[in-house]
Formats: C-alpha cells, structure tokens, sequence
C-alpha cells in the first residue's frame, strides 16, 4: 500500500494523547501554511483509521502514549506505507531515544517545546510533505515513462550520468554499469554535446523556457549512428543546479519516411514530367493521322493512326510498370539466374540474335521482376545490336558478387551512359524511353547497384552488384524436397 498526497493540498495526521497541544499545534501549522489540512487525534487506532480513509502527506507522533510508543506506531506505518513521512514529535527526549528513532527511519525528530520549536516543527513538516510529492510524481512519471518505453537519462550537476532506464540502454548498446558514471560523450557527438549544453544554459535561465529540443546524434555501442530528438529540462533547483534530464526520441523511422516520401514526389513529378512532354509527339501524330484518314480516306493515314496508338499503349504500359518498380521489394525467393533469363529471352523477339548464359548463380529476388529486367535488356541489346547481335549473361566475381548482361553491338556513348537511365531517355526513335528507366528501378527495388560500361566486345555490359547470393546446391536440395 502506498499514500499519495494531493497535488493541490497536503494533509498531516498528528498523533498525540494531549489534546491542548493537539490545537496548538494545529494552529501553528494552519496559520503558517494555509493549504495544510491537520487530523488530530488521541490514539493510534483512530490514526490507522485516517490513513486508510485517505491521503496524509505527513505523520507527527508523540512518543510515549497510552499502550504503545511512537516507535511501535512507526513501525505499523512502515509496514503499510513505507515511504509516507513520519515525524517524531515528543516530551521524553534522550540520546537514546533519539538514536533509536534515527535508526528505525524516522524522517525527523523534534523534542516539544515553545514557539521556536513549533516553528521548527512546521519548517520540517513543509519540507517532508514536498519531498514525499516530488517522489510520488517522480514515481508516477517514472512508470508512465516506462510503459511509454522512452529512452530516459539523469545527468548529474558533474555532468555524469546517474540514472538510465532499460529503454535508454537498448538504445544506445551499453551496459547499465557502463553508462552510470560516465559523461555524456560516451554516446552522443561532440557537436552534439556542445548544442546540449547551449540549450541547458537556456534552460536554466531566468527568462528561458522548461524544456528544450534539441537533435542530436547518437554513436552506439556497436559503432552505429542514430539521430534522435532529445527533450532535455533542469531537475528542480533553488540555488544550486542539480543537474538535467533528458527524454530521448530514436528519428530514424522517422527520416526513412521523410526519405521515402521525397523520393516518391520527385519520382512522381518526374513522371508527370515524362507524361507531358513524351506522350505529345505520339499523340500529335495520332491526331495528324486521324486529320488526313478523315480528309483522303487513305489506308496509309489509317496505318500510321493504328502505329501512334500503339506506340501510346506501350508508353502508358512502361510508364505503369515504371511506377509500380518504385515499391520495394518485400516478396522474394532463391531465383537461379540462367533459368530466369532463359525464359526472358522466349519472349524477346530475337529474330537471328542468339543468347548465350555463361552463369550458374542463384540469387535471392523477384522472379517476375528479375525477369522483366532480363526482358528489358535484351530487347535492348537486339534493337540497337542489330540482327545477329549476341548477347551474354555473365557473373561478376570479385568481394562484391553479382551478375551482367552484356553484347557485341555498338556500344553507348560515354557521354550518354549516365543519361540512359532516365525516364523518357531513347537512343531510338522507336523507343518508349523506359526500359533501362525500368531496369535501374528494379535493381534499387531489390537494393543492387547498377553500373554501365562497355563489354569485352565493344558493346554494352550492365553489371548488377550487391545481390545476395544462395549456394547453388542448397537451393537443389530445397527444390527437391517441396
């Protein structure tokens, strides 16, 4: 059981069989402190009573009453409320009975006496009840912060840490022990101290506010870096400063969904972009088309309107397919890579280009979207290849493994290889000017990095880097047992 005072007024239960001194204790307490609310009573049954009908702030005890002591009643109310001050207020004073109560954790001990000593006595009872609040919210404040699993640190008036809850220490990866004790650089960045202590300074000034926020970052205890929101107040001082507390906030979901909804404005102002400026040459045509169809009733004029609706399907399919590559990709199995661009090739039309895998690496993607990667790179390499162009699916070897696509055509300019991967891009006229914009989509979606260069032969060599690999036999083996 617990007592906790009100936050607006403070009772104290006095305990004494006299009960002259009773009232003029209770006049002393009520004139000198006017939120105070005194219950005076005979006995220690009648004060149980009191205690447990409702909140006390403070206990003031005679010593020596009728069939007990104040120590006897100490003991009862430690038993029920261990934290709730209690004040030995008596007659019969002695080192030894001084000694006794000290030792049996009385908050205070005051002999009776004249109008000094009930000053002193007020002087105490204000100072027990307003530590007993400020550990009862601290208390409070300490469960909800724990239930809300926020980070929360005590820095000391030296500048060290003196207090870390559990969430604190998952944060940051140090051990409790190694954190209490320690100064604030442990974990946080020097520019980051020094905007700490900027903000304390405008804390703990007159004119400045109760809580400061401040970003900072975090060095963990594995040598990772988090950026957080540091809510950072003074403890309560009158003269002397006793040091700060601070709440921290982890901003890392945060800024990957601030970087995440940059990232899909600018893909979408970028396709808005695209939208306008390359779907007008089709649609001009189209309506030249239809102009002429309508005024001459040629087959040529209907040939050329079926041509530019066409080439207006397959812009709006590729812009689709460009929209949706921007997801990341979340479902993906172990894909052996000769398999998948097999099958890419059936679809190509290759006419007389021929297809050569020279790879027997499995990797964890996409199929559908690994193919179509596939896809698109090979119906490039056969459009601007020409006919008997040949093209070859490869590994890359070295710390970082992967995969290319490379062929034996012409080749890209150097001067447009860093352009080739923007929407609407095309070396041809032909071209929708979203296939490699596809394919350097795909490869972010699964986290590769793309790199042109030019093949062996001459021509194009896309190298896709970063792919987690699966052991060839493991991946047989699971096959084979589905």
């Amino acid at each position: 059981m617990s007592q906790s005072p009100s936050t607006s007024a403070s009772s104290v239960l006095h305990v004494d069989d006299d009960p002259a001194l009773l009232d003029l204790t209770a006049e002393f307490l009520t004139r000198t402190q006017s939120d105070i609310d005194v219950h005076s009573v005979t006995d220690v049954d009648e004060a149980l009573s009191v205690l447990d009908a409702e909140p006390v702030g403070c206990i003031v005890s005679d010593y020596d009453m009728p069939g007990t002591t104040g120590l006897e009643f100490l003991d009862t109310v430690r038993e029920r409320y261990p934290d709730l001050p209690f004040i030995l207020y008596t007659g019969k004073g002695s080192e030894e009975i001084a000694s006794e109560a000290i030792n049996a954790g009385v908050t205070g001990y005051l002999q009776k006496g004249g109008a000094e000593q009930h000053r002193r006595l007020v002087n105490r009872v204000d100072h027990a009840i307003r530590e007993y609040r400020a550990q009862t919210e601290s208390q409070r404040y300490s469960t909800v912060l724990e239930a809300l699993g926020y980070p929360v640190y005590v820095v000391d008036a030296d500048g060290r840490f003196s207090y870390v809850n559990d969430a604190f220490v998952d944060l940051v990866g140090y051990e409790q022990s190694e954190l209490v004790g320690a100064e604030p650089d442990l974990i946080k960045a020097d520019e980051s101290v020094a905007e700490i202590n900027e903000a304390l300074r405008t804390v703990v000034s007159s004119s400045g506010p109760d809580i400061e926020h401040v970003e900072v970052e975090i060095r963990r205890n594995d040598g990772d870096r988090i950026t957080c929101k540091d809510h950072i107040a003074a403890l309560p001082f009158d003269d002397e400063f006793r040091g700060c507390a601070g709440i921290l906030r982890d901003l890392s979901d945060q800024r990957a969904r601030e970087r995440a909804l940059q990232r899909q404005n600018e893909r979408l102002e970028e396709l808005v972009s695209v939208i306008s400026h390359n779907l007008r040459t089709p649609l001009s045509a189209a309506r030249g088309a239809a102009d002429l169809a309508a005024e001459t009733g040629d087959a040529e004029h209907f040939d050329a309107l079926t041509r530019a609706h066409e080439r207006l399907e397959g812009m709006l399919d590729e812009l689709l397919t460009l929209a949706r590559t921007d997801e990341r990709t979340t479902t993906t199995e172990a894909v052996a890579v000769p398999t998948v661009a097999r099958a890419a090739w059936e679809t190509v039309d290759s006419d007389r280009a021929t297809l050569a895998v020279d790879v027997d690496r499995t990797v964890v993607a996409d199929p559908d979207r690994l193919r179509r990667l596939f896809e698109n790179l090979f119906t490039n390499a056969v459009a601007h290849g020409g006919a008997h162009v040949t093209v070859t699916v490869g590994a890359v070897e070295g710390d970082v493994p992967g995969f290319y696509v490379a062929d034996d055509g012409p080749g890209i300019d150097p001067e447009h290889r860093d352009t080739v991967f923007e929407p609407g891009v095309s070396m041809s006229a032909d071209g929708t000017g979203f296939g490699l914009a596809i394919v350097d989509r795909i490869a972010d979606a699964h986290g590769w990095d793309v790199d042109l260069t030019e093949s062996a032969d001459g021509g194009a060599r896309f190298e896709f880097v970063g792919t987690e690999s699966v052991d060839a036999d493991r991946t047989a083996r699971s096959a084979a047992s589905d």
